[in-house]
């Protein structure tokens, strides 16, 4: 059951927007228009960045585009349950920022579970990336 929370709250939110969206579109086109709450223009920039994000964040990291936008939009709704306002373009740009080489085999879940944990505890998003940063660099991964 844990594996489909991600896939629910994605199809929750889609449902909500389903004048708007139908299921061929895009994901980096839902992701959109769940960040900004409603409609957006298909040519929109913010399409184009989340296109750009997914495809740098599935080199970077094991899981894939779908899984990758299940889970920022799972991390977006914890925050928002911690009364913690963050979109997802600034949780996937921080996480994408984390590395600055490849390094096989990273768990894009981990990063964003402990980028939730580090906010929830009252960290800003700057002060969260550079921890994970940090903890990084002490174990020589950075």
């Amino acid at each position: 059951m844990r594996k489909l929370t991600p896939f629910l709250i994605i199809f929750l939110s889609l449902f909500l927007f389903s004048d708007i969206v139908t299921a061929e579109d895009p994901i980096e086109y839902k992701l959109a228009i769940i960040d900004a709450g409603g409609y957006v223009p298909k040519d929109h920039i913010t399409v184009t960045r989340f296109r750009s994000l997914l495809e740098q964040l599935s080199k970077t990291y094991v899981e894939n585009n779908q899984q990758i936008s299940d889970m920022t939009v799972t991390a977006q709704n914890l925050l928002l349950k911690k009364g913690i306002n963050e979109s997802l373009l600034n949780i996937m740009g921080g996480l994408n920022k984390l590395f600055s080489k490849p390094i096989e085999n990273q768990k894009y879940a981990e990063y964003a579970a402990s980028y939730v944990t580090l906010r929830g505890n009252g960290y800003s998003h700057t002060e969260a990336i550079q921890g994970l940063k940090a903890v990084l660099e002490s174990m020589g991964i950075y």
